[in-house]
């Protein structure tokens, strides 16, 4: 970053090791006026609450989202996309619970096949 090899910084949180060291990118990407996008992949569940945290508390003017939704029955309370961005979500908490073990062998059973939901984008499709 330092070194202006980066122009765009894409935060995963589970690829960098936790929500710590998450925060840490964006501080530096911060100081150093790089634009972030988010990389969200599987776990945007996790990933809303630091769009929000980027956006809110650092200024980042978060452009675009990366969403890739196929998990996301599997949770008790979805993050929910509109027009590539992230809804505040109304439930207290991390938005991490799980269903429970005889839903999710219902969803599997089902072989639903994934489907984009309103306003979502998967970057790497454009």
């Amino acid at each position: 970053m330092a070194a202006g090899a980066v122009q765009i910084c894409q935060i995963d949180p589970t690829r960098l090791g936790g929500v710590g060291e998450a925060i840490a990118c964006a501080l530096m990407a911060r100081k150093l006026k790089l634009r972030v996008i988010p990389h969200v992949g599987d776990m945007g569940q996790l990933s809303q609450h630091l769009c929000l945290f980027y956006h809110v508390a650092l200024g980042h003017q978060l452009e675009f989202l990366e969403y890739i939704p196929h998990l996301r029955k599997y949770f008790v309370n979805p993050a929910e996309v509109r027009e590539g961005h992230y809804v505040v979500p109304d439930q207290p908490g991390a938005s991490t619970s799980i269903v429970s073990e005889q839903a999710a062998e219902s969803i599997m059973a089902s072989g639903e096949p994934t489907q984009m939901h309103e306003g979502a984008t998967n970057l790497g499709d454009s």
